[in-house]
């Protein structure tokens, strides 16, 4: 996983201030969530890497891999991309593979389509090995597992090495059989993990001096919550000049799209709709009280149209640029809060706004202070994994070793340090262009070291899940009992319905 230098400072403050927020107190060393096993330790130093490839050195003469991706940023993860015309990160990507190329005889071609993971079923059904590996989104790829299209890579890979994504080893898997990896091999899996943008000079003038310390020190001492992000929203809140809420021209504390908003909150309190539970088997987790708790705050924070806006009540009024509209927002200081993803950071830099606002980007706040740790959700749709098409068979040694070369050349602990591709990208593309500071830095490491995944919204039992808690804001009512109840029996035949598939993919 891509973690640089993180390290959570346990800071004592000098000054108490006004409200609890930012205490001297440490955080409870406990939690309660529904997401199965809790992200990995964050905590590992590069600098003890090791500088040149662990693994066995082995030569692919005149051996070409071929990756299945999508287009722009996808496929640039693997290729240099004309779209991105003198990219820092085409200059990373092109180094490492005439690395591998030279010096393992590895050679990586990309084919691009809109749909990798539905395409390969043409090539699988057909038994042509026309692709060696298929990247794409995890709602696409994950729930083929129970069609027995990809390899189980638990004996292919060593998924315990540091650039594998042990989160998503955790979470994306109906078994202890691994058939899909995220980690340095990738940047999207990255730009698509939720977090909270904040306008770094409201907050510094309208409230450090009443919480007395930087909402950094909030994060590193467990007391960044819901609670204290929904009291500074509702503080800085308020209509527009006419007295009018309802448009761009208004002041929200907190701007969002709907699902996002709901979903990704709701996560940050440990909870996804459906999980491996300590022994294995899959819980549905709707209605746990930890979720019904967790967003009925979430709900109220959102609901609110004196407090919160989310894209879709503009889509009156802008219905082409709705969703655009939420960052313009944010750029222009009429909100302190944008709930969105990593990728959120990019948009903004590229937008014609972007020197209006400096904006800081913090992990999603926790249910309390007694949570242990920080969860930040993934957008289902865009976070890419990595998978081996059952088919491929004379080419499988070489595919697999290129994957652990991606991996670990892709990484600032490899020979290429600040020049990787993780540099090219997560430093001057997320970090340093977007946002500024080392505490910035600190906080995207800490986003990515806490990714979960929820296997009920990837897999969609039922056809509602993955928008289960949007729905509520989307209808006006928080009536998440009363909607698990009218689909809970088509959810649990579809999940079950799914177990027994795999089971007998893997027979």
């Amino acid at each position: 996983m891509k973690k640089f230098s993180i390290l959570l400072l346990a800071l004592l403050l000098s000054v108490l201030p006004l409200l609890a927020a930012c205490g001297e107190d440490d955080p409870a060393d406990s939690s309660s969530s529904d997401a199965g096993t809790p992200p990995s330790d964050a905590g590992t130093d590069v600098s003890e890497a090791p500088k040149s490839f662990p693994l066995e050195e082995k030569r692919f003469d005149d051996s070409t891999v071929t990756i299945l991706t999508r287009k722009g940023r996808y496929s640039q993860q693997f290729v240099p991309n004309e779209e991105f015309e003198g990219s820092v990160i085409n200059v990373a990507v092109d180094s490492r593979n005439a690395y591998i190329e030279e010096v393992y005889g590895i050679k990586l071609e990309v084919v691009e389509t809109a749909r990798p993971a539905a395409d390969i079923v043409t090539y699988i059904t057909a038994d042509t090995d026309d692709f060696d590996l298929v990247c794409d989104a995890v709602y696409s790829m994950v729930p083929q597992v129970v069609s027995n299209y990809f390899y189980s890579l638990n004996d292919l890979l060593e998924l315990d090495r540091p650039w594998w994504d042990q989160n998503a080893n955790t979470y994306l898997t109906l078994s202890d059989k691994i058939f899909f990896v995220a980690g340095d091999a990738l940047f999207t899996d990255d730009m698509h993990t939720a977090g909270v943008i904040f306008n770094k000079e409201i907050y510094a003038t309208q409230f450090e001096p009443q919480y007395g310390c930087t909402l950094y020190d909030m994060v590193d001492q467990g007391k960044w919550t819901y609670d204290v992000m929904h009291e500074m929203a509702k503080a800085f809140a308020r209509p527009n000049a006419d007295g009018v809420w309802g448009d761009v021209d208004a002041y929200y504390g907190i701007v969002t799209d709907g699902y996002t908003g709901a979903t990704m909150m709701t996560n940050g309190s440990g909870t996804v709709t459906a999980s491996k539970d300590e022994n294995g088997n899959i819980s549905l987790n709707v209605v746990s009280q930890r979720s019904v708790d967790a967003f009925s705050i979430v709900y109220d924070m959102l609901s609110n149209q004196n407090v919160s806006t989310y894209a879709e009540r503009l889509k009156g009024s802008y219905p082409d640029s709705y969703f655009g509209e939420i960052t313009n927002m944010f750029l222009n200081g009429h909100a302190l809060f944008q709930v969105g993803y990593l990728s959120t950071l990019v948009d903004m830099k590229n937008n014609a706004l972007a020197d209006q606002t400096d904006p800081g980007v913090l992990p999603i706040p926790k249910f309390n202070e007694e949570q242990a740790d920080y969860f930040c959700g993934v957008n289902a749709y865009q976070s890419d994994v990595l998978g081996i098409p059952i088919n491929v068979s004379d080419n499988l040694e070489a595919t697999c070793y290129l994957l652990e070369l991606l991996g670990y050349y892709s990484g600032t602990d490899s020979r290429f340090g600040s020049n990787s591709v993780s540099s090219a990208f997560y430093e001057t593309t997320l970090k340093l262009q977007s946002v500024t500071q080392d505490d910035d830095s600190r906080m995207i490491d800490l986003i990515t070291g806490s990714r979960i995944y929820d296997l009920g919204g990837i897999f969609n039992w039922g056809g509602r899940l993955i928008g289960i808690y949007s729905s509520c804001l989307y209808n006006n009512q928080n009536q998440l009992v009363s909607n698990w109840d009218a689909i809970q029996s088509s959810v649990e035949a579809a999940m079950e319905e799914t177990i027994q598939a795999y089971r007998d993919s893997i027979a």
